[in-house]
């Protein structure tokens, strides 16, 4: 497993997190996902990207990471839960509705002791809008959990395509990190905000390099129940499943997997510290730490790949 510096938080971060949203998701293999966490411990992941309200998800993996006794040795990335429901991608409510500074404090000391561990990697707003930066009690919050050694760092989780929302805050230096959708079909935020996010040292999490799992699955639609079946919608199935099977031809090119190179291509960039990526199954892990042991792609690789841009 290979490592990478985590913007000024100076953490080192597994090149893979583990994305645990799906560990408790309808129709899940509890032990199943138990044995998963446990081998990619075992194979030197040491970082997770978590929502604080996950309730179930924080029970099964503060449950995994004491049985392996792996708390003082994990980076969690959190995502504080909104308190007031907004509509995506711009939130328009002010953030003292969605993230008092109490909410956040509430939100973090509940996850520590739910996961058993001492400090966050990250504590994460999630959906940001760039008006929040001069709002709120938030800032002072995190800087205030920050000095208590309960978080390494405070950051934004932006919501899919919406890139550009964090170049303010970015160049501000009032966050230590940027959640970002980044993949070969949504390559947006390669123009400006990673670029940015290198200029003042903030660290990248790379969020859906395997599109929602639709970059593994080819054709397969997703089970009812699942939150990302009504995410692809007939047409954007369609289309989404064409665009697969286009980019399935240069990796055959290339001798490789369309995930192999999908997760590759993410960590190609130099701005991106690690790339998290949502698992439930050995299977799937096994199949990400094989594409990770390849390393970044080769120049010829990526400009390939490059061409295959579409949501951005």
């Amino acid at each position: 497993m290979r490592y990478r510096r985590l913007g000024r938080t100076g953490l080192q971060v597994s090149e893979c997190t583990i994305g645990t949203s799906q560990l408790a998701a309808p129709g899940s293999d509890r032990a199943e996902a138990r044995a998963m966490v446990a081998m990619a411990l075992d194979q030197g992941i040491n970082a997770f990207e978590i929502a604080a309200d996950d309730r179930e998800v924080i029970d099964l993996l503060g449950e995994l990471l004491r049985q392996e006794n792996a708390t003082h040795r994990v980076h969690v990335f959190a995502r504080v839960a909104s308190r007031a429901p907004f509509e995506l991608p711009s939130p328009h409510v002010p953030v003292q509705q969605a993230y008092p500074g109490a909410h956040i404090r509430a939100q973090t000391d509940s996850l520590l002791a739910g996961l058993g561990v001492e400090r966050l990697a990250l504590q994460q707003l999630h959906a940001w809008c760039p008006e929040w930066l001069g709002e709120g009690d938030w800032f002072e919050t995190m800087t205030r959990l920050r000095r208590e050694g309960k978080i390494a760092g405070c950051g934004v989780s932006l919501f899919d395509h919406d890139v550009d929302a964090a170049l303010e805050v970015v160049a501000s230096c009032a966050v230590d990190s940027v959640q970002v959708m980044y993949n070969v079909f949504d390559q947006g935020a390669a123009s400006a905000l990673l670029p940015r996010c290198i200029e003042h040292d903030v660290g990248v999490i790379a969020r859906a390099p395997l599109y929602y799992g639709a970059l593994a699955r080819m054709r397969q639609p997703y089970p009812r129940g699942d939150w990302r079946a009504e995410y692809f919608y007939d047409e954007h199935w369609r289309e989404t499943s064409q665009r697969v099977e286009m980019l399935a031809s240069t990796a055959a090119s290339f001798n490789r997997s369309v995930p192999d190179l999908a997760l590759r291509f993410c960590l190609s960039h130099p701005a991106i510290a690690t790339a998290a990526t949502g698992m439930r199954t050995r299977e799937q892990l096994k199949a990400n730490l094989q594409a990770l042991g390849d390393g970044p792609l080769n120049a010829e690789a990526t400009l390939s790949l490059g061409a295959h841009k579409w949501l951005c």
